[in-house]
């Protein structure tokens, strides 16, 4: 784990080596300070206090000169890595949606997204600078001290700062890094909770279940907290053995020192300024300890990223160039494709071995231009299908073409301008109801809006908005009805002129009046297009060229059998 956080880092290495011998200067100049004063002292009468005060200063202002640049260099090669860690999470979400979403909760997603990103900034800002200077600036610190002062005293900051640098940090290291992966965890449950208890609220305080819904909170808060308190555990008594060895370290190079100046062995000044490296030497060593206490659950948070970013997709789309058949404007002419599906098998990744796949053995031909009605009862696979056709999921097993070629060679954007999805549980974006429509086509101007919402017999409704188009939509939508949202997203896949489209439950929520209205216009939008009708509306079947029904995840040949299906 650590080696794949470092290679996000390794453009910026050279910032990283300059940031560290920035902390490398802040420190000897911080030993330096405390060196002189002491040295100062000892010499008391023959050193000018002039020299020494102006002396102090320089080092002081270079110190806090080598700290800024430091904290700047760590935060900034921190930030930037950081938004590319997230860019690349985002990335593997873009390329495993939906599938992601029936693995994790989109709360958990979120978190990971936001609070385990940034909890790994730890160790780009605070774990390798201070890391690659403690060491240096300890080997360079006993060589000092082996040189111009004596080896035993060398040997014994050695000895303590090994202790103190590697023993101690991993006191508990794996208890505290179970803990800690443990509380990652949970605070994904929780993040995935709240987000649930604000999406459905509504529904909980009709339900009556606010007080049960809490219970479960609570529940996760006090397993997140007691984890908490054992990390804390962990890291205070790490933190007092650290303080303990290096209060000793200081105690025995300043007894050691006494020994070897009343035996001549050295002078009181070299005496005096053992004593000061050794106290100067803590803040290097404490900064270890610090960056260990936190590197547990930095090393969570990066594992819960790399879990979804190391995802491999079930297939990879090819890498191809746009093929040549868009028009200037960027758009695939109306005539529909030929869609073939071959043996298709299709299971959600995760789905236990001996499961039932969603669908199995699915062998259909869609010829170009038909429109064609999926039937079947609530879990037979009807939705799964859809999302096949329109490459939102892809097969376990399988093949699946459009005019030939393999749903997974076709370029992603050749496959979104040619394929269409209009879902019966459509997302609405914050924003007006124009840019939720151009999120289809942003070029699309206000004619080639309303001309959708009258096809979809929506213009009359957003004519009665307060401000029409650019009429501000609430969160999810709130200010439409079901129906109204389910026609607006079949409106974006309108404007997309798809060759392929694909409508799950469309019509659904809608009354007799306003289907027949809505079918009638389609028929002539949609004029030469295939069409794929997932559905359970009667009036739906009278526009179909052919009916196929599903049932268990296979399809059964021949009319739907009676009223079971149409329910």
């Amino acid at each position: 784990m650590i080696a794949r956080l470092a290679a996000f880092a390794r453009p910026f290495a050279a910032a990283l080596a300059l940031s560290a011998a920035l902390r490398v200067l802040q420190l000897a100049c911080g030993i330096a300070i405390l060196a002189v004063a002491v040295s100062a002292i000892a010499r008391i009468g023959e050193a000018s206090i002039a020299a020494t005060a102006g002396l102090i200063a320089v080092l002081a202002v270079a110190k806090g000169a080598a700290h800024y640049g430091e904290q700047y260099l760590g935060h900034w090669v921190a930030f930037t890595v950081l938004a590319r860690l997230r860019i690349a999470f985002f990335d593997a979400l873009a390329r495993l949606s939906p599938s992601v979403l029936h693995q994790h909760r989109s709360g958990d997603l979120t978190a990971r997204a936001t609070a385990d990103v940034n909890r790994v900034e730890v160790f780009y800002a605070h774990t390798i600078a201070p890391a690659l200077a403690a060491a240096l600036v300890l080997l360079g610190s006993a060589a000092y001290l082996a040189v111009a002062v004596h080896p035993a005293l060398a040997a014994i900051l050695l000895v303590g700062a090994a202790i103190s640098g590697l023993a101690v940090p991993l006191l508990g290291r794996h208890r505290a890094g179970q803990a800690a992966r443990r509380r990652q965890h949970t605070r994904g449950q929780i993040a995935a909770h709240v987000t649930d208890t604000i999406a459905g609220l509504r529904d909980l305080t009709l339900l009556r279940a606010i007080g049960q819904w809490q219970g479960r909170l609570d529940a996760l808060d006090a397993r997140a907290a007691a984890d908490t308190h054992a990390l804390a555990a962990r890291i205070a008594g790490r933190r007092a053995a650290n303080t303990a060895v290096l209060a000793a370290t200081v105690c025995a190079v300043a007894l050691t020192g006494a020994y070897l100046w009343r035996g001549g062995g050295i002078g009181l000044q070299a005496w005096w300024t053992a004593i000061a490296i050794a106290l100067a030497m803590a803040p290097a060593l404490t900064a270890v300890e610090a960056f260990a206490a936190e590197f547990g659950t930095t090393l969570a948070a990066a594992r819960r990223l790399f879990v979804i970013i190391d995802t491999p997709p079930a297939a990879v789309r090819a890498e191809l160039a746009p093929s040549a058949g868009a028009s200037a404007g960027g758009l695939y002419r109306r005539a529909g494709v030929a869609v073939s599906m071959r043996g298709v098998r299709f299971a959600f990744p995760g789905s236990a071995d001996n499961a039932a796949p969603v669908l199995d053995g699915i062998d259909l031909d869609l010829p170009p231009g038909s429109t064609t009605a999926v039937l079947g009862v609530t879990g037979s696979g009807k939705s799964s299908l859809g999302y096949l056709l329109a490459a939102a999921l892809t097969p376990t097993e399988g093949i699946i073409t459009l005019d030939g070629t393999d749903l997974r060679r076709i370029p992603d954007d050749e496959l979104r301008r040619k394929v269409a999805l209009a879902d019966q549980r459509p997302f609405v974006f914050s924003g007006t109801v124009a840019s939720n429509l151009r999120l289809a086509r942003p070029g699309a101007d206000e004619g080639e809006l309303w001309h959708v919402l009258e096809v979809v017999a929506l213009a009359d409704t957003v004519r009665a908005l307060p401000e029409q188009l650019h009429t501000r939509l609430t969160e999810r939508g709130a200010n439409l009805s079901g129906g109204e949202l389910q026609r607006l997203s079949l409106a974006q896949a309108l404007l997309r002129r798809p060759a392929l489209l694909i409508c799950d439950e469309v019509t659904s929520q809608l009354d007799a009046a306003t289907e027949a209205q809505l079918l009638e216009r389609l028929r002539r939008e949609l004029a030469g297009s295939t069409t794929v009708w997932i559905t359970h509306r009667p009036a739906t079947l009278h526009a179909s060229d052919q009916i196929v029904v599903l049932d268990g995840g296979r399809i059964i040949r021949g009319e739907p059998p009676g009223d079971r299906l149409l329910r």
